[in-house]
Formats: structure tokens, C-alpha cells, sequence
């Protein structure tokens, strides 16, 4: 059976002999697209995060015009990933965030926290137990172990058009680590209100172009969003890793990592950053 690259990243100091009650961080499974899942040390809590697992990807039923396939990580087992959760986080109504063969897969009792058009997928296909969070609502779960908050994220449609979300997530237990994700690098800096510092973002680092449409901004807003927030580490999230075909493929341009690193390098906080590739086991 085929498994994500796994990563465990600390932030801070682990005590010899008893990993998981003394160190800070989490375990990050890395599934590709914006596909992940991570296990935050300290509460023990498990998050599966907009996942792509199985079949192709497809917008719209158009199999002709785009469809992603994936290229290391394949032949999961959904259900077993699903049962491993306590959370499933939804960030857009996209099917590349909520991929719908997926979560026809995926246990029905998982409690989902999605933006507003993700949850009324995820209730459509029936899951029990959908928390529809808008930009700045929070709510507590598992147990009271964690706090998530939706920001807002991408724009993905017209300038008119409700941005969808980013999540907050915040371990409520002591020596607890916050980790913030958004899959586009997009984001309202007024709805990053209240939040001093975070341990751990999650975000793509360079930009993606749909012709001159922007779709994903990491070349233009990463060093921003980490000044702003001055985690104490960076996972790229590599959200354009995967094997595509059909014309609008070849028309999804991708900006440069190496000016991306230079610009991360450059920024002056104390930050590491830690990189994954799909479909090995680093450890």
C-alpha cells in the first residue's frame, strides 16, 4: 500500500525517551496537491486536510478540458485514513479541496469543519456532523484539545465573488503549538487580526497562472504572510506536483522556486524551512 511522504517537524526541544509528551510539533503526512494530514504531538489530535486520495482530478465533470492524476502517492486506503482522523478541515468548495470520490469514501462519522460552499458538499454526501465556519468564527473539538478559526482565503472567483478559507488551528493543551494553513497564499490581512504568532504555515511559495489568471500567489505573497505571522517553521505546500493532461494543462504557468528561496532565505526571522517530496518516507 502506497503512503504519503511523512515528516515529523518539531518546534522546540524534545525530551530523550517520551516523544510524544515532550515534544512540540506535529507528524505532517504529505498526500500531494493540497492534500495532507498531520498529527499534532502534544493533544494527540489528527487533522485530514482537503484530501485528494483516489481517482482523478476533475472540474466540472470535464474530463476532456483537465484532469490531474496522481503521480507517488496512489493505491491509499481511504477509509483507513479516515477512521485515523479526528478532523477532516475543508478550506474551499473546489473539487481539488473537496474532492467528491474521496469523501464518498471517507467515514460518514468524521466531524468536518469547511468553508461555506465545502460544507454544503460534505452535507450533501452525508456526513453527520458538517461545522460551516465563515471568516472569523472559531470553534473548540476533540475533546476541547483543539481550537480551529477560519480566515479568509482565496479569492477563486470574480472580484465580487466570497473569498474562501483559510484555518487557524491551535493545540489547547499546555506547551501547544498554533499552525496556520491557506492553499493559495492568498488571504485578508484584516482577518489575520488577533493572531500574534504562529509555530508552524502551511503554503505554497510560488505563483500558479491560469494564462493571466492568478490562481495560487506563493511568489508574491509568502514573504508578506510570513512577516506577518513569523512562524517558527515553513512547509512548502507543493500544490502543483502532480501528473496533468487536456488543454488547460498547458495552460497553467508556474513561477520560480529558486526566487522563492532566495526571498525566504532573505527574510531575517529565525524560520526553517522543511521541504517534502510525495511518495517517500523521510525519518
Amino acid at each position: 500500500m502506497a503512503v504519503g511522504v511523512e515528516k515529523e517537524v518539531h518546534v522546540g526541544e524534545a525530551q530523550a525517551g517520551d516523544k510524544q509528551a515532550n515534544s512540540r510539533g506535529f507528524d505532517y503526512t504529505q498526500y500531494e496537491a493540497n492534500s495532507w494530514a498531520c498529527t499534532f504531538l502534544k493533544s494527540g489530535v489528527n487533522v485530514l486536510c482537503d484530501p485528494w486520495l483516489t481517482g482523478d482530478l476533475v472540474f466540472g465533470g470535464q474530463t476532456w478540458l483537465y484532469r490531474g492524476k496522481k503521480t507517488a502517492v496512489r493505491d491509499l486506503d481511504v477509509p483507513s485514513i479516515g477512521q485515523s482522523a479526528d478532523l477532516l478541515v475543508l478550506s474551499q468548495g473546489l473539487p481539488d479541496h473537496a474532492h467528491v470520490p474521496t469523501l464518498r469514501q471517507l467515514p460518514k462519522e468524521l466531524p468536518v469543519v469547511a468553508s461555506p460552499a465545502a460544507a454544503r458538499i460534505a452535507a450533501d454526501l452525508g456526513f453527520k456532523r458538517v461545522y460551516e465556519l465563515d471568516h472569523g468564527q472559531e470553534m473548540v473539538l476533540a475533546d476541547g484539545r483543539l481550537r480551529v478559526k477560519a480566515t479568509a482565503g482565496a479569492l477563486v472567483g470574480p472580484p465580487w465573488s466570497k473569498r474562501e478559507n483559510g484555518f487557524h488551528f491551535t493545540e489547547l493543551v499546555d506547551g501547544g503549538i498554533s499552525l496556520y494553513y491557506e492553499p493559495h497564499c492568498d488571504y485578508d490581512e484584516g482577518s489575520l487580526a488577533g493572531i500574534e504568532r504562529v509555530d508552524i504555515v502551511i503554503s505554497p511559495c510560488v505563483n500558479q497562472n491560469l494564462s493571466a489568471f492568478p490562481l495560487v500567489l506563493g511568489n508574491d505573497n509568502i514573504e508578506r504572510l510570513c512577516r506577518r505571522l513569523r512562524p517558527r517553521v515553513l512547509v512548502p505546500l507543493t500544490n502543483a506536483e502532480f501528473e496533468s493532461e487536456g488543454p488547460l494543462s498547458g495552460a497553467i504557468r508556474q513561477g520560480a522556486q529558486s526566487q522563492a528561496e532566495r526571498m525566504i532565505a532573505g527574510l531575517g526571522w529565525a524560520a526553517a524551512q522543511t521541504t517534502t517530496a510525495p511518495g517517500s518516507k523521510d525519518g
